[in-house]
Order: structure tokens, then sequence, then C-alpha cells
């Protein structure tokens, strides 16, 4: 029973650290990869039709779906609210740090994890989380760091219209013809590969210079995790599936986006890298523990 288990975590965790080896290498040996132009393949093609494919292909109970949703917001401002207190307490300037503590990586890490922990239904959660993590980061992370909000990029970027269609369809039971079915399917398989790839290749070229606040910011950033994700699951009675999707959501390191944002506004981007690469760092290797816990 204890093999099986074990053998059953590593075949989820073993795609993630495979692919984000292979980025890493690739990186590493010199070879040619275009972060930019290979990102916004994923982000404008690859994941919106996953999206739209997995919202419409997969069954999900309505209440389930809101329950999803509201806890992903609530999730979202209980990691603001907690990480901007411990900034403070911490004397860390806290909006050069809180948006990265709050906006975890959903997409290249959690939404891989919920797929291979639980299949097509578990992406399809999995992408709820992900569209209100990211909504949040382009609109109240990006105003927090600019001081002024970016609803321009919010409306220009082809997740939000994915991920309300893939809802909207859900909810109203619409059925596409094969061939696009088929067609969103095979252009939505890109996203997931070309992310954990670009993932490994950004751990690679990310440079560690601020140790000490890293490693403080990263076991913070996993406290979190661990207790906003067991908390809110079981205020808001989460179970299975939705459950185990949720707590890998939750403690996911922060997106490697933030290390973006940090560098365009000129906030601490040293700093938010080495908490990006060594969150992920600290993440990846907790994960078989957490994996454990989840698929038990």
């Amino acid at each position: 029973m204890a093999f099986a288990l074990v053998a059953e975590v590593f075949t989820v965790i073993a795609p993630l650290f495979v692919l984000a080896g292979f980025g890493w290498l690739w990186a590493k040996r010199g070879r040619p990869f275009q972060v930019d132009s290979v990102s916004l393949l994923a982000t404008n093609i690859g994941t919106p039709c996953l999206v739209i494919h997995t919202l419409l292909s997969t069954e999900i109970d309505r209440m389930m779906l809101g329950t999803m949703l509201g806890g992903s917001i609530a999730a979202m401002a209980c990691f603001m609210a907690f990480s901007a207190l411990a900034l403070k307490l911490m004397h860390l300037p806290v909006r050069s740090f809180v948006t990265s503590l709050t906006f975890p990586n959903a997409g290249n890490a959690g939404l891989s994890l919920s797929l291979f922990a639980y299949g097509q239904p578990g992406l399809a959660l999995g992408i709820l989380f992900f569209a209100m993590s990211s909504l949040g980061n382009w609109t109240i992370g990006q105003a927090v760091l600019a001081g002024r909000g970016q609803l321009r990029e919010v409306l220009r970027s082809p997740m939000i219209y994915a991920t309300l269609a893939g809802i909207l369809g859900n909810l109203a039971g619409v059925e596409l013809p094969l061939w696009a079915m088929r067609s969103l399917q095979v252009a939505g398989n890109i996203a997931i590969p070309l992310m954990l790839l670009t993932l490994g290749v950004s751990l690679a070229t990310l440079k560690v210079q601020d140790l000490r606040n890293g490693l403080i910011l990263s076991v913070l950033r996993l406290g979190l995790g661990v207790a906003v994700g067991f908390g809110l699951s079981a205020l808001l009675g989460l179970e299975g599936a939705a459950r185990g999707v949720f707590l890998i959501q939750c403690m996911m390191p922060p997106a490697v986006v933030n290390y973006v944002f940090a560098v365009r506004y000129a906030r601490e981007p040293a700093a938010v890298a080495s908490l990006v690469v060594l969150s992920t760092l600290l993440s990846f290797a907790s994960l078989p523990i957490l994996m454990l816990f989840v698929l038990s």
C-alpha cells in the first residue's frame, strides 16, 4: 500500500521535474531559447485553447465552480494581507515583495501538477484558480507595484476571454463541433510542456543575489501556502480532487512573472529573483511530502 502510494506520487511529480530539468539543462548548455517568444506562444495561444477545451469538455458541478472561484479570490486576499503584515514586521518594503508572496506559480507548476494528479477534472479546477491568480496579478498586483492599474493590459489578455468563454460555455452546456474541439485540444497540448520548459530556463538564468532575504521570504511563502490552503479548504468544505488542487495551487512558489514586473517597475528585482529561485527550489524539495499527503 505504501509502495503504491509512493509510486503514484512519483508518476505525478516526475514529468514536472523532467520537463523543467530539460529547460534548465538547455539554458545551462547555452542553447538559444527565446523566453519572451515562447511565453507569448504559450500564454496567447496554448493556454487559452487549453482553458476553453478543458472547461467545455469537463463536467464541473456549478456549486463547486463557484466555490473554487470564490476560494481562489479568498486565498489571494489572505496571502496579500498576511504577507503585508509579515513584511512590515520584518521592516522589508511591502510594495517590492507583497505581490510575489501573493500570486503563486499557478500556471507553470500548478496546472501541471493538477493535471498529473487528477486528470482533466483536476486541470479544470486548477484553471479556475490560475485564472483568478492571473487576473489579480495583472490588476491589483501591478497597481501595487506601479501605483496605478493596468486595465488595458488585462483587456488585451486572451486568458480573460478564454476563461469567461469556457465558464459560460460549461454552464450553458455548449457543444462545439468535433473539428473545433480537436483543434483546441491540439493547440492546448503545447501549453504545459512549453510552460515547464520556460520555468526550467528561467531557473537557470535568474541569479540568487540576496540569499538571506530570499530564504526568509521563501519559507514565509511556503508557510502562507500551508496555512491558507489548509485553513480555507477546511472552511469551504473542499474534498477529494477539489481539496487536492486547491492545496497544490496555494503551496506553489511565486510566479516567474513577478520578477518581470519587479524589473519593469524597479522594485528590488535582484531580491525578487532570489525569492523566485529559492522558493521554487524549496517548493520542489517539499513536493513529495505535499503530494503524499494530498494523494493519500
